[in-house]
C-alpha cells in the first residue's frame, strides 16, 4: 500500500519530467515526439493504475503529503471518489487528444515548427491532474496558476496572426481575473476555518457556515469564469477557435471541468448551502444553456460554433449543480442525488463527446483549409470515417438516445421532477422547460452544421479532394465515440461510479436516495434499449432492403422536369437553414447583416453576410473598457509632476484607511 500511495505523486513527476526532456530536445522534433509521447502514455497510465487498484473509497488514500515552506501549505495530494472521477476524466481525454495531437502536429507546417507545444501539453496534464487531487488550497492556487499559464500559452502558440493574441490576451485577463477571485474566496474560508487544507475546513466548519452571498459571489466568478458559465464565459468563444484542435479538445473537454469540480469541492467542504444557490445556480444554468446554443446557431465558424456549445452544456451542468444544492438546502436527499449524479455524470459525457466533435473539426479544418462551415459539403463521402463519428459526437450531444448525452440529461430532467414534487414548482418548471429548449435548439443547430457540411454536394474544390487523416487521428476519436455509444447502451458502470461520487458531496449514502436513483437510472436503460432497438431495426431493414435490391434493380437516368444538374448553389446554407431560428431571437443575438443587394438587369456582384457579436464580450465588455481607458487617459493628462501632490494623494488614502478601520 506504501507504493500506491507514491503513485499519483509518481503520475504526476512522470509528466512533469517529460515537459522538461521535450523541451530540451525540441531542436530534434522526432525524439522530442517520441519522449513527449512516452512520458504522456506512462504518466497516464500509472495514473490510471493509482484510481483502480488504490483504495479512495476512504478520504485521503491513496496520495502523499510534505511539508512546504509556504504559510498555511502542505504538498498534499490524494484521492477520493470525487478526485477519482476527475482524474480518470483528465488522464482519459489528454491521453486520447495527445496522441491525436502528434499527428496533426506532424501534418501542420506551423506546428511542426513549434518548440513549445508538445512540453506545454504535457505541463497542462500534469497541472490538471495536480489540481483535481490537491488537498490543501496553496498547492491547489499552485497547480491552478501552472495550468493557467499552460493554457494560455498553447492558445497563442500561433501568435502570428492578430486574432490568436487578441484571445490569448483575454484568456490570460479572464484567468487571473478567475484566480483572484479564488485567492479571496479561500482566505475568507480559511480565516473561518482556521486552516487552508480541504478536509480541515470542512471539519472545521459547521454546514451552511461559509454559504455567504460573498463566498457565492467568489465562487461564481472564479469557478465560473473557468467552466464558461454565462455571463463569465467571455474568453471562451474566443480561446477555443484560436487553439490548436487536440488542445481546444482539451481545453472544453478538462480545463473547463476543473471550474465544475471547484463548485463541487467547495460544496463538499461547506457540507450545505442555502436556499438561494440554488435559484442562482438554476438560472445561470438556464441562460448560459439557452445563450449559448442560441448563440451557436448563429456562428459561421465550426470551432466557435462548438466553443458556444461547450456555453450551453456547462448551463446543463450547472442546472444539475442546482438542483443538488436545492436537495442539500431542504434536506431532500434524492434529490440531491439526483441533481449532483446528472451534473457529474454530464461533465464527463461532455468532455467526451465535446472532445470528439473538436478533434473532428480539427480534421475537417486540415482537410478543408479552413474552419468556415459553408466550405464543407459532402464531406460524408470524400471523409466517410471522420463524419460518420463526428454523426455519433453530434447526435450525442444532442440527447439523442441511445447515447451517453440522453442518460445524464434524463437525470436532469428526473431531479427537476423531484424538485416540482418537492413543493418547487417554479424552480422545477424553469429547469425542465429550459432543459428542453436547450436540446431542442442544440438538435437544429447541429443538424445545421452537419448537413452543411458533411451531406449534399461539395462546395468547394478543397471540399472534392479532402480525404480522412490516418488511423492516429482516427483512432482516439474512434476510442471516444466508443465510449459515447457504451455509456448510452450500457450505463450501469458509469452510474454506479457517478453515484458513489455524488454520495460524496451530499454527506454519504442514503438507502432511500440509493432506491429513488436505482429506480431512474433504470427508466434511461429502459429508454437507451428501445433506442438501441430502433437503431438496430433500421440498420438490419437498410440491410435487407439492399440485398433484396442487389442486382434486381437497373440503374438510368429519370426525368428531370427539365432540372439537368444538381448544383452547390441551389442547396440550403448553414445560414439560410438557421435563419428562421435566429430571426424569431433576433433581439437576443442582434445579428449583424452586411448586404451589396443585386443591381439593375445584369448585376455584376451582390454580397451577403451576417455577423453575430457576442453581446457580453462585444456589447458590454469592450464600450466599458474603452470607456474607462479614455477617462484613465484623461485623469493621466491632468495629474501634476510634482512630489507633494503623490505625497499628499498617499497620506489621504492612508488617512481613508484609517478612518474606515476604526
Amino acid at each position: 500500500m506504501i507504493i500506491f500511495s507514491y503513485m499519483l505523486t509518481v503520475s504526476i513527476a512522470i509528466l512533469l519530467l517529460g515537459a522538461v526532456v521535450s523541451a530540451v530536445t525540441a531542436g530534434r522534433p522526432r525524439i522530442a515526439s517520441a519522449v513527449s509521447m512516452s512520458a504522456l502514455l506512462g504518466g497516464c497510465l500509472v495514473g490510471f493504475a493509482c484510481v483502480v487498484v488504490g483504495d479512495w473509497t476512504q478520504s485521503g488514500a491513496p496520495g502523499s503529503a510534505a511539508a512546504w515552506s509556504l504559510p498555511s501549505a502542505r504538498l498534499s495530494l490524494s484521492l477520493d471518489a470525487l478526485s477519482a472521477f476527475f482524474l480518470l476524466m483528465v488522464l482519459g481525454v489528454c491521453l486520447m487528444a495527445g496522441i491525436y495531437g502528434e499527428s496533426y502536429i506532424r501534418r501542420s507546417e506551423r506546428l511542426s515548427r513549434s518548440r513549445s507545444i508538445r512540453p506545454l501539453y504535457l505541463l497542462l496534464t500534469a497541472s490538471l491532474s495536480a489540481v483535481v487531487c490537491a488537498q490543501n488550497a496553496i498547492l491547489f492556487l499552485f497547480a491552478w496558476e501552472l495550468m493557467a499559464l499552460a493554457s494560455f500559452f498553447l492558445v497563442i502558440v500561433e501568435h502570428e496572426h492578430s486574432q490568436v493574441r487578441r484571445a490569448g490576451y483575454l484568456y490570460f485577463a479572464c484567468t487571473h481575473t478567475a484566480t483572484l477571485a479564488l485567492f479571496m474566496l479561500f482566505a475568507l474560508l480559511g480565516r473561518a476555518a482556521g486552516t487552508l487544507d480541504f478536509a480541515g475546513i470542512r471539519q472545521a466548519l459547521p454546514p451552511g457556515e461559509g454559504g455567504s452571498a460573498l463566498i457565492l459571489l467568489l465562487a461564481m466568478i472564479g469557478f465560473g469564469m473557468k467552466a464558461g458559465l454565462a455571463p463569465f464565459h467571455i474568453w471562451l468563444q474566443e480561446a477555443h477557435p484560436a487553439s490548436p484542435s487536440h488542445v481546444s479538445a482539451v481545453m472544453s473537454g478538462v480545463v473547463i471541468k476543473v471550474g465544475i469540480y471547484g463548485f463541487l469541492r467547495l460544496i463538499w467542504m461547506l457540507r450545505s448551502v442555502p436556499d438561494s444557490w440554488a435559484t442562482v445556480l438554476i438560472l445561470s444554468g438556464v441562460v448560459s444553456g439557452i445563450g449559448g446554443v442560441l448563440f451557436a446557431l448563429a456562428q459561421h465558424d465550426l470551432k466557435r460554433l462548438l466553443a458556444y456549445h461547450s456555453v450551453e452544456n456547462i448551463g446543463i451542468i450547472a442546472l444539475g449543480l442546482g438542483l443538488g444544492c436545492l436537495g442539500l438546502a431542504r434536506q431532500r436527499p434524492e434529490l440531491a442525488l439526483l441533481g449532483f449524479s446528472g451534473a457529474i455524470l454530464h461533465t464527463l459525457n461532455h468532455a467526451l463527446f465535446k472532445s470528439l466533435l473538436f478533434l473532428g473539426s480539427g480534421a475537417f479544418h486540415q482537410a478543408l483549409g479552413t474552419r468556415e462551415i459553408e466550405a464543407g459539403g459532402g464531406l460524408l463521402k470524400a471523409m466517410p470515417q471522420t463524419s460518420t463519428l463526428s454523426l455519433l459526437g453530434a447526435a450525442a450531444i444532442s440527447g439523442i438516445p441511445p447515447l451517453n448525452g440522453f442518460v445524464s440529461e434524463w437525470l436532469v430532467y428526473m431531479a427537476a421532477s423531484f424538485a416540482l414534487s418537492a413543493g418547487d414548482p417554479r424552480r422545477a418548471l424553469v429547469s425542465i422547460g429550459g432543459l428542453a429548449l436547450i436540446g431542442g435548439l442544440a438538435l437544429a443547430c447541429f443538424t445545421k452544421a452537419y448537413g452543411a457540411l458533411c451531406l449534399g454536394l461539395p462546395r468547394t474544390g478543397a471540399a472534392e479532394n479532402a480525404r480522412d487523416p490516418g488511423p492516429a487521428m482516427i483512432g482516439p476519436m474512434s476510442a471516444l465515440a466508443a465510449l459515447c455509444v457504451f455509456i448510452g447502451l450500457c450505463p450501469g458502470p458509469v452510474l454506479g461510479l457517478v453515484e458513489q461520487t455524488a454520495s460524496v458531496i451530499c454527506g454519504g449514502p442514503s438507502p432511500a436516495a440509493a432506491l429513488v436513483f436505482s429506480g431512474v437510472t433504470a427508466g434511461a436503460r429502459m429508454i437507451g434499449l428501445i433506442g438501441a432497438c430502433v437503431v438496430a431495426a433500421g440498420a438490419l431493414l437498410a440491410l435487407a432492403r439492399r440485398r433484396l435490391l442487389l442486382g434486381g434493380v437497373s440503374a438510368g437516368v429519370t426525368w428531370g422536369c427539365g432540372f439537368t444538374a444538381l448544383s452547390a448553389r441551389v442547396q440550403y446554407t448553414a445560414s439560410s437553414f438557421a435563419q428562421p431560428l435566429t430571426r424569431a431571437f433576433a433581439p437576443i443575438l442582434a445579428t449583424r447583416v452586411h448586404l451589396s443587394p443585386a443591381e439593375g438587369y445584369w448585376p455584376a456582384r451582390a454580397a451577403f453576410s451576417t455577423h453575430t457579436p457576442d453581446r457580453i464580450l462585444d456589447g458590454f465588455m469592450i464600450p466599458t473598457s474603452s470607456v474607462t481607458v479614455r477617462l484613465l487617459a484623461w485623469v493621466k493628462s491632468r495629474q501634476r509632476s510634482r512630489l507633494q501632490y503623490y505625497m499628499l494623494f498617499v497620506a489621504l488614502f492612508l488617512l481613508i484607511l484609517l478612518i474606515w478601520k476604526l
